[in-house]
């Protein structure tokens, strides 16, 4: 069996949170990057377009008079104010004057088409990139002012006749020195972050791992045969149900495989119980039986043996009635048939049945009941059953002419019976051992003069049953005292 080692699924899980956390920060920090470029460009491209327009009002009225020293001493201080380079250029695509720079130096390469373009009328804004430079360069056509224009104070509905052109450049060395600054910034923060996910990664990553950890170990000890391992993960998401699933499984699989044991097992002790109890008797049987067939005994002792044959038949019918009972108590394949009873009731109930064996033996019975004894919920053939086998084990025990005293009483929130007689008690030593089946004080004594040795057994399984306690109490040579205590409100 091969079971995905804990360090790997906790890995796997760890490395998918980084990448996924690292994916999309670089996705949002590229995406964030180009938004801040387009967005810095931009702005600075409003502003040289504001300030070229403004310098070309400025410019217009010295360049239709053709006063050339007015435009260049106009360019330098325009130049001067926005902080930028300036060219003016005729209707005839001339340089008149350059303010701020000299153009090669600051990377102005403009053509003539674009020239042309402009004095045609149109506007041309772009971005000059080069090894040692970076600039944005605006050009703008300047017209001829209308009458209009003039009267309305320098309106934009009507434009006049092209006269010139003007190109405005600004050096982009602090927007992009600003850029680079966020740029680092987002590298700092995307660092942060990533730091951030790693840790996030590695809780959640031990979070998830853990519970599939404990659930690698417990499958691997269920495939071993151990039961009582449990996953002691709980929580209300899938893997906390998935949890407490197995360990509903794995519960239910293991009272089952244990039910077969004890199945199994009573089914031996069953087997080897019958053959120990039935050996005596079987070879009595046979033995007997083959001096019959041979002739060897006379018609006396035949009937002698043939009343020896009766009884072992009697305690061989007894002792299959006893197993099977023990054997269907302890199999938990009974269910007990429970009602409200009261047991007072019950008991004068099963001493009628007991009456004529005690008689046998000049045994008399006496019960003495306990006022306020409640009702109890109990099955009254199976604790039939218990009476029966209690008074007829101190039957046996007792010598003749002696008396059983049965007592019923309340006690804690049940009913006490007690069966006390007068034989000859029993040893301490043998206390614990008597509910076992087939145990026997008495060694001595023969099958005839005993019971099958399982009464006391199924007493104490009926009683369990019932959710009660049996106990005894004796002293060897003041007989013994056998006590039964039942709930008086297990209804189930």
């Amino acid at each position: 069996m091969r079971i995905l080692p804990p360090k790997r699924i906790f890995f796997r899980l760890m490395f998918s949170y980084l990448l996924v956390a690292l994916s999309v920060l670089g996705v949002i920090a590229i995406i964030f990057i180009n938004l801040m470029q387009k967005y810095f460009f931009s702005v600075e491209g409003f502003q040289l377009e504001g300030q070229g327009e403004k310098a070309a009002s400025l410019l217009e009225r010295p360049l239709l008079e053709n006063d050339l020293s007015t435009v260049s001493r106009l360019a330098y201080t325009i130049a001067f104010s926005y902080d930028v380079y300036l060219w003016v250029i005729d209707s005839q695509g001339s340089v008149l004057a350059i303010a701020g720079g000299d153009p090669e130096e600051l990377g102005l390469q403009v053509e003539m088409t674009e020239i042309a373009h402009v004095l045609a009328g149109n506007f041309i804004t772009k971005q000059i990139t080069g090894p040692d430079y970076n600039s944005l360069i605006h050009m703008t056509p300047i017209y001829e002012k209308t009458a209009d224009e003039y009267a309305a104070g320098g309106g934009e509905e009507e434009k006049g006749q092209v006269i010139g052109a003007l190109a405005i450049c600004r050096p982009l060395g602090g927007v992009t020195m600003t850029i680079s600054r966020l740029r680092w910034l987002v590298f700092y923060a995307a660092g942060g972050a990533t730091v951030l996910a790693l840790l996030l990664g590695y809780s959640l990553s031990r979070r998830m791992a853990r519970p599939l950890e404990d659930m690698s170990q417990v499958a691997l000890a269920v495939s071993r045969g151990d039961y009582r391992q449990r996953i002691s993960y709980s929580s209300d998401d899938e893997l906390g149900q998935l949890a407490s699933t197995l360990n509903f499984a794995i519960e239910q699989v293991g009272a089952t495989i244990e039910q077969q044991h004890r199945m199994v097992k009573l089914q031996q002790e069953f087997i080897s119980d019958i053959s120990h109890e039935f050996r005596a008797p079987l070879t009595s049987l046979q033995g007997f039986l083959e001096l019959m067939r041979d002739g060897k005994c006379t018609p006396e002792e035949s009937r002698y043996y043939l009343d020896i044959m009766y009884k072992d038949t009697l305690f061989l019918g007894r002792l299959v009635q006893d197993l099977l009972d023990l054997t269907k108590l302890e199999s938990q394949g009974i269910t007990l048939e429970k009602r409200r009873c009261h047991p007072e009731t019950m008991l004068r109930h099963s001493l009628k049945h007991l009456y004529h064996t005690a008689a046998a033996k000049n045994i008399r019975i006496s019960l003495q009941v306990h006022p306020d004894v409640p009702h109890i919920y109990a099955d009254e053939m199976r604790l039939h059953q218990v009476v029966v086998n209690l008074v007829e084990n101190a039957v046996r025990c007792s010598p003749a002419g002696s008396e059983i005293t049965l007592t019923l009483q309340r006690e804690g929130d049940g009913v006490l019976l007690k069966v006390a007689d007068q034989g000859p008690g029993i040893p301490t030593a043998d206390l614990p051992l008597i509910w076992n089946r087939f145990y026997k004080v008495d060694k001595a004594r023969t099958r005839f003069a005993t019971g099958t040795g399982l009464g006391l057994a199924i007493v104490k399984r009926i009683v369990e049953l019932h959710g009660g306690r049996v106990g005894v109490e004796s002293t060897p040579g003041q007989g013994a005292v056998f006590s039964v205590w039942l709930p008086h409100n297990a209804e189930a």
